[in-house]
């Protein structure tokens, strides 16, 4: 099932983001900027709130063409001031023309585009209406790298112009009614699950209760690794998986409410030292994994082979994670997802 999302904007006032996370909200955009000097007078409340209920959130720039690209990306960077690991590429909405001709409205598109990749290190997401960019831009082939935002009302299976092979986000509507929020809201659908959102990330995404995907596996398998019981890791963010996330959340003096945000997942996955070893008389016994058979060469793969999340063999992984660079760590798992 595609996870749904919202957009908004000053239009829907002052929005109560607690009750529209409770709604199985997974992500919103937030405008942030328009033109060269104008800004959302509330994207500062909606952006930090967005974060604080544990929603993915993404800031776009609704542009100009008539305007000052360069000046119009300083405008969306210092309103925004950082787009972090745990947030959505920044967006540009392409929808006008101001009387321009084709060839300039995608030149200073595109140099947008351009300084703000090169500002963020994140390829933007392109929003646009089908009509729009047909009738009235020609299918730029140019834009093809980068991933389509469609709006496309009143159908769950949107047209896709030809410039993209396929959509990764879908406005499919403009009314719709959310509690939390006054009037209308945006509806849009992600084409992927909860690990595919992820993928469009740089850092961990956040979780709460009701997500489901082995992003949430990697968190039970963490709280597991470090003594806090999550039962049976399935993947499924459920009520004994939030006891465990609020019981480290106290451990670390983090705030207890049960979603996993920025300050979790990094305590989650800081490195854990080797207990230092009480001498006694007699030891008790512990059990021992199966014996590893002899490899040759000595693999990673072979060796993984044989994990069965015993506790010997939790510390022996957090002792290697504390070895390996963190570039090298984020490479790693970005390959190892996909």
């Amino acid at each position: 099932m595609a996870l749904t999302g919202i957009d908004v904007s000053a239009y829907q006032e002052n929005v109560d983001w607690a009750t529209v996370a409770s709604q199985g909200i997974y992500y919103a955009f937030a405008k942030a900027t328009e033109g060269a000097t104008s800004n959302d007078p509330l994207f500062a409340r909606n952006w930090n709130s967005i974060r604080s209920v544990g929603i993915v959130r993404g800031a776009y720039h609704f542009f100009r063409p008539g305007r000052d690209p360069a000046v119009q990306a300083a405008n969306f960077m210092q309103t925004v001031g950082k787009i972090e690991p745990f947030d959505l590429p920044p967006v540009l909405d392409l929808e006008i023309t101001d009387g321009l001709d084709t060839r300039t409205i995608i030149d200073r598109a595109l140099k947008w585009m351009s300084i703000i990749e090169d500002k963020t290190g994140r390829k933007p997401l392109l929003y646009t209406f089908p009509s729009f960019w047909e009738d009235k831009l020609g299918n730029p082939a140019s834009f093809a790298e980068y991933p389509l935002w469609v709006a496309n009302f009143g159908t769950r299976t949107p047209f896709v112009p030809r410039t993209w092979k396929t959509w990764t986000f879908h406005q499919y509507s403009e009314t719709g009614v959310l509690r939390g929020i006054v009037g209308n809201v945006d509806l849009n659908q992600f084409a992927g699950t909860l690990d595919n959102l992820q993928a469009l990330l740089k850092g961990r995404i956040p979780l709460r209760q009701t997500y489901a995907g082995n992003v949430v596996k990697d968190l039970q398998q963490l709280l597991k690794g470090k003594g806090f019981d999550v039962g049976t890791i399935d993947g499924d963010f459920g009520s004994k998986t939030k006891t465990a996330v609020i019981a480290f959340q106290k451990s670390k003096n983090l705030v207890a409410d049960g979603i996993v945000g920025a300050a979790t997942w990094a305590a989650l996955e800081g490195a854990t030292p080797a207990p230092t070893p009480t001498p006694t008389p007699t030891p008790t016994p512990t059990p021992t994994p199966a014996p590893v058979p002899a490899l040759s060469p000595l693999t990673l793969v072979n060796v993984c082979k044989y994990y069965q999340s015993l506790p010997s063999q939790d510390q022996a992984l957090n002792w290697l994670q504390g070895q390996i660079p963190k570039e090298t760590l984020e490479e790693f798992t970005r390959r190892w997802r996909q």
